[in-house]
């Protein structure tokens, strides 16, 4: 008598590459991967030419399994968007409202930061945390 396990069907299937995958399904996949890199204009009026306005980034949106999460989620009391990771602002002081999110456990601070930006500057939002929480954020220099 033989054996169904050494001669019967495989207990695991290989799986097989799929050639029929849509050009929608390409496109969704590439929106959904690029959902966190939108810059954001937030103020009023024609846009600034790069020696006259300010950056200031956050982590894109769309982390990919990042332990910490920041966004800005609004500049000097106006909300930005949900897509946006990056802010393009004029020279001069700003309140940034930031979330500082944990992913392992979940945890969401907000913290408040008012800033002096440079024209031409470009800044990057930092977290100080601990493995369960964000104890401050603060803009630094890129």
């Amino acid at each position: 008598m033989t054996s169904q396990a050494a001669f019967g069907p495989p207990f695991f299937r290989r799986r097989t590459a799929r050639r029929d995958q849509s050009p929608l399904s390409v496109v969704l996949a590439a929106t959904a991967l690029c959902a966190g890199c939108a810059t954001e204009r937030a103020y009023e009026g024609p846009p600034l030419p790069a020696s006259e306005r300010a950056i200031v980034r956050a982590d894109p949106v769309v982390s990919a399994g990042s332990p910490i999460q920041i966004r800005i989620r609004q500049v000097d009391g106006h909300d930005v968007g949900f897509s946006a990771s990056k802010v393009e602002l004029p020279p001069g002081k700003h309140a940034l409202v930031v979330d500082c999110r944990i992913a392992e456990t979940g945890s969401v601070r907000r913290f408040t930061l008012d800033e002096e930006l440079i024209a031409g500057g470009h800044y990057r939002v930092v977290a100080d945390t601990t493995g369960r929480n964000c104890e401050a954020v603060a803009l630094i220099g890129d």
